[in-house]
């Protein structure tokens, strides 16, 4: 792996000098324009956990921001979070631990080194993303579509907002480049270490295990060296426990506007305490995904005569295309999905071995997005009362805000243009080379 890192690194020398530069002019560009509040909150659980060690699990935003001194409004979560603990597992507690360690303290400059670490790793991310794309990077339209759509998105993520999903992305990236080399164990244990950064990314752990059963006992031994010894240690996991199980105890706000457990139980902020009405157009984006999927699932299924007469483990393999295609579901499931999550399950592409299933992968993540935002209008009423105007916390310049990304978003497309027309001037010169070698004429 560290060989192909290296050799994509050098061919792609010019494209990641770019995207860096980009990276360090929207540090302190987004840094100015939004509240990176999840940075800010895990900046100040990185500096506690030197003072507190793994209790940190056990306290809430609040408490930790008084007894550090940090200022609540821009490092706490908002009010109808108030009573949340520390959720996020430990490896993602011990990466920011360690941060705030090589540079202490608190506000300054050290926001920027969160950002700036993240941007270094989001570039890393697209050297994996390369690796695994391989030559389809020069000859398919999806794969050069899928690198832009990551470029943008993990620059937002880390340059833009400081979370943790380009660590997430990275050792789930890794462990998919392992398992394509055949290195099963070290594919496990990677993803064990991103699985304990952020949870979402277990949607790779079945089909890593039927690709190799045993190799499962990296994925245990991975967590067994960085959770079970922290629970003796204080740390606490009943937040990320709530928040995983759905329950009304992480928080009252319903910020999946694809939920389908609004229509029997949109809250009404306005009353004291809190009451829920029915409201049936919530069923909509259900409806609409549902109808989607059924007119396009049946691409996933394998040949009758091919799963007939296959083996058990093979019947599997074979399920795995409908498997990947359906993980989008889960976003149905839960309350709490932001904008970004949809991006999440973007890496499982990687999985699919025909074109023609990555390339259907890509519609319906685009056709989840276009539902998410659908979504929102459906529940307009509710929206508006409670969740859309604390999300505009985040910009404190309000709309001001839509142009400072407007030129964010801009540069990254320019960006990703010039790639774009480089490649396609390669893979244009490359095609005539090869007709020239057909009607056998000499090449110099």
């Amino acid at each position: 792996m560290l060989s192909a890192i290296s050799i994509t690194i050098w061919r792609f020398r010019k494209y990641l000098v770019l995207s860096l530069v980009i990276s360090m002019i929207a540090i302190p560009f987004a840094n100015f324009l939004v509240i990176e509040r999840d940075r800010n909150r895990n900046e100040m659980y990185g500096e506690a956990f030197w003072r507190f060690g793994f209790n940190v699990y056990s306290m809430t935003d609040h408490e930790v921001a008084e007894a550090l001194g940090y200022d609540p409004e821009n490092y706490t979560l908002p009010e109808y979070l108030g009573n949340v603990t520390y959720e996020y597992p430990v490896f993602g507690l011990i990466f920011f631990a360690i941060a705030a360690w090589l540079f202490p303290g608190q506000g300054g400059v050290q926001p920027l080194w969160f950002n700036f670490i993240l941007a270094l790793v989001f570039n890393l991310n697209l050297v994996l993303v390369a690796i695994l794309l391989g030559e389809r990077i020069f000859k398919e339209n999806w794969a050069r579509m899928l690198f832009g759509g990551y470029f943008v998105y993990g620059l937002v993520m880390s340059a833009g907002g400081g979370k943790l999903e380009p660590i997430v992305d990275c050792l789930l990236l890794m462990a998919l480049v392992l398992s394509q080399e055949k290195q099963h164990g070290k594919a496990m244990f990677t993803l064990g270490l991103s699985v304990q950064t952020k949870i979402y990314s277990v949607v790779a752990l079945p089909l890593l295990f039927i690709l190799s059963p045993l190799s499962i006992i990296w994925f245990f031994a991975s967590t067994l060296l960085t959770v079970v010894p922290f629970l003796f240690l204080g740390a606490d996991f009943s937040t990320l426990l709530a928040h995983f199980l759905n329950t009304a105890d992480y928080s009252s706000y319903i910020v999946n506007p694809m939920y389908p457990g609004l229509f029997l139980g949109t809250p009404e902020f306005s009353n004291n305490p809190v009451t829920f009405y029915m409201w049936p157009p919530a069923l909509i984006p259900l409806v609409l995904y549902v109808a989607f999927i059924l007119f396009t699932f049946r691409m996933y299924l394998p040949g009758k005569a091919d799963f007939m007469k296959a083996t058990l483990r093979e019947k599997v393999l074979l399920l795995f295309p409908l498997y990947i295609y359906l993980l989008p579901v889960i976003l149905f499931v839960f309350r709490w999905v932001m904008p970004w999550y949809l991006f999440w399950l973007g890496p499982m592409i990687f999985l699919f071995k025909e074109d023609r299933h990555a390339v259907g992968y890509l519609k319906q993540l685009t056709v989840v997005g276009f539902v998410y935002a659908f979504g929102v209008f459906c529940n307009w009423p509710y929206f508006i009362s409670g969740p859309l105007p604390d999300f505009m916390i985040h910009f404190p310049l309000g709309w001001y805000t839509l142009l400072g990304l407007v030129m964010l978003i801009g540069s990254a497309a320019v960006a990703y243009g010039i790639w774009k027309w480089t490649f396609e001037r390669r893979e244009r010169k490359a095609q005539l080379i090869r007709e020239a070698m057909a009607r056998g004429e000499l090449i110099i």
